[in-house]
């Protein structure tokens, strides 16, 4: 493999670890846990180590947005698709890590919550729904794409079945935040894993660009 399939991938399975941050929920916010709440609320403001989340997130967008823009230049139409909605991913990933970091946890907080539905907290807590929702349309866009074009047999399935975690994940968040019965931080979590899983599919393709069936 040439040093030019192999730094994009590693930097992606690099940038699948860090966006995995969530997993030391338990151990640096057990208020929140692996089931408790949105995952980004570990990087509010207000909670303790929140720097560590955030700084997973911010380097998980830069390192996306740098492979998916590099990626971009060197193919063309399904394919440049799939490396430019990397590159929004990262774009909103690396702003839900800082710029738009939430001020506090309002599904674990009611303080929070109640603030919230009043609008008087700031714009940087407001946009992190923006970029959330962005972050994620960049992923399901990116991964649509490679599925379009992947030829080979066993690394379709591979991207079926990560796009049906991520479908699932996505649709009972979804569902959770208009009718919440408990179960919002698991499925929104489900989501994460759908997410990291496209993030690794992304790398083996960068890696091996020959399972696309189109020219690059």
């Amino acid at each position: 493999m040439s040093r030019a399939r192999s730094a994009p991938a590693a930097v992606l399975v690099l940038a699948a670890v860090l966006y995995s941050s969530w997993l030391l929920g338990p151990l640096l916010n057990p208020a929140l846990g692996l089931a408790n709440g949105y995952a980004s609320e570990l990087a509010a403001r207000d909670q303790p180590y929140h720097l560590v989340f955030g700084l997973g997130d911010a380097l998980t967008g830069l390192l996306a947005l740098g492979v998916g823009v590099a990626l971009a230049g060197r193919v063309r139409g399904v394919a440049r698709i799939a490396w430019l909605g990397l590159a929004v991913f990262g774009v909103a990933t690396a702003l839900d890590g800082g710029l738009t970091s939430m001020d506090c946890a309002p599904t674990t907080d009611d303080r929070c919550a109640r603030l919230e539905r009043l609008g008087v907290l700031s714009w940087r807590h407001e946009a992190h729904t923006v970029s959330s929702a962005l972050a994620v349309a960049g992923g399901v866009v990116s991964l649509v794409a490679i599925l379009a074009v992947l030829r080979a047999p066993r690394w379709r399935r591979w991207g079926i079945a990560v796009a049906v975690v991520l479908l699932v994940g996505t649709v009972a968040t979804l569902l959770e935040s208009a009718y919440p019965d408990g179960g919002l931080g698991a499925w929104q979590r489900v989501q994460l894993v759908g997410l990291s899983g496209w993030l690794l599919l992304a790398g083996a393709v960068a890696a091996r660009p020959d399972v696309l069936a189109v020219p690059t």
